[in-house]
């Protein structure tokens, strides 16, 4: 079970399945929120990326943001995402895609002002492709990237990093912010 610690959705349960994936602790979703600060949340375009039960996308929401992208290559899992907001009549402030993350990006047509990717944590070249994006120029000035995963990351330029239990959070905020 997942716990919604913030915003409308406050104390509400999800109930995934048990064979959905690895969703993102709380502690992990309290410090991306923490990190970004409700004036980074509200009314913000969020991209939650390789999604699984969308509890990060699902609590930025709750939280204020306007509008949350959820992208997973798992049908099961979108159709979890899709349910969630239908029961809570919130279609209207997602868009939910099964598919891969790399096309959603090369093609996407909006700046994001948050991102947050949550890949399993064995496809490495995945996190290697994740790295390489000119995150900069995808995202709105001022906006942040948030990449979770299992091992420390190498240290790069500009991103910071944060250990909350057995997870790594890595993030970039543009504009100087950290």
């Amino acid at each position: 079970m997942i716990r919604i610690g913030r915003g409308k959705w406050k104390g509400h349960l999800l109930r995934p399945s048990s064979t959905l994936c690895r969703p993102t602790s709380s502690l992990v979703r309290g410090a991306f929120l923490d990190i970004c600060g409700s004036d980074m949340v509200e009314g913000a375009t969020v991209w939650d990326l390789c999604a699984g039960t969308g509890a990060v996308g699902i609590e930025a929401l709750s939280w204020g943001a306007a509008h949350c992208v959820f992208v997973d290559r798992d049908p099961a899992s979108t159709s979890f995402i899709r349910n969630f907001l239908r029961e809570h009549d919130a279609r209207e402030s997602a868009t939910v895609i099964t598919g891969d993350i790399r096309k959603y990006i090369s093609g996407a047509d909006s700046r994001p002002g948050l991102v947050f990717i949550d890949p399993p944590y064995s496809m490495s070249g995945l996190y290697r492709w994740i790295r390489r994006q000119d995150w900069a120029g995808l995202i709105r000035p001022g906006g942040g990237v948030f990449i979770e995963c299992g091992d420390p990351p190498a240290a790069a330029e500009g991103w910071q990093v944060r250990k909350y239990g057995d997870s790594y959070l890595e993030y970039l905020i543009t504009d100087g912010r950290s």
